[in-house]
């Protein structure tokens, strides 16, 4: 079962990362291609709490950053914030329910979305006042809160039904 967990993560961002890359993440909506990667490491940090999160984030985005134009290490940084954001809901309480983890999920996905607009525009590669740059946040984070049931399922089902959080271990 240990196998299974250890190799669930990877593969569960290994799908992400090749749904993003073929034609079902060259799909747009409004001209904005979701962000599936994103999507899965939000999940993953709502499942299993800030530091899971921040490291599938990472190693995650250093993956992504090798299929964009983005400077090297831009990815990684958004989606280890992400991750950790969304693993936030380890703070609340030891019951979590579903719908404050799909609107963590969303909300991280909206947040990584604005921070990727915003650190490219102090790089001097965009501007997030644009009305495009506005437009992707929208879309990134409302797609990823309509996926984030779906998202979370997948999750839950790679590292099973034990504990989810670090916080209910204890």
């Amino acid at each position: 079962m240990k196998l299974v967990r250890s190799l669930g993560l990877p593969l569960l961002i290994f799908t992400a990362i090749v749904v993003q890359r073929t034609a079902i993440g060259e799909a747009t909506i409004a001209g904005v291609h979701p962000d599936f990667v994103l999507l899965m490491v939000a999940a993953i940090g709502a499942t299993r709490g800030r530091e899971t999160g921040a490291l599938t984030g990472f190693f995650a985005g250093l993956v992504v950053d090798s299929f964009v134009t983005t400077p090297f290490g831009l990815s990684a940084l958004v989606y280890a914030i992400a991750g950790y954001l969304a693993g936030e809901v380890e703070r609340f309480s030891d019951a979590q329910p579903l719908t404050l983890r799909i609107l963590l999920v969303g909300g991280a996905s909206l947040a990584g979305e604005a921070l990727l607009s915003v650190a490219l525009f102090l790089l001097g590669l965009g501007d997030p006042f644009k009305g495009s740059s506005l437009e992707e946040i929208v879309v990134v984070g409302g797609v990823n809160l309509m996926l984030a049931p779906a998202a979370l399922l997948l999750a839950r089902l790679v590292f099973g039904p034990g504990p989810l959080l670090v916080s209910e271990r204890r």
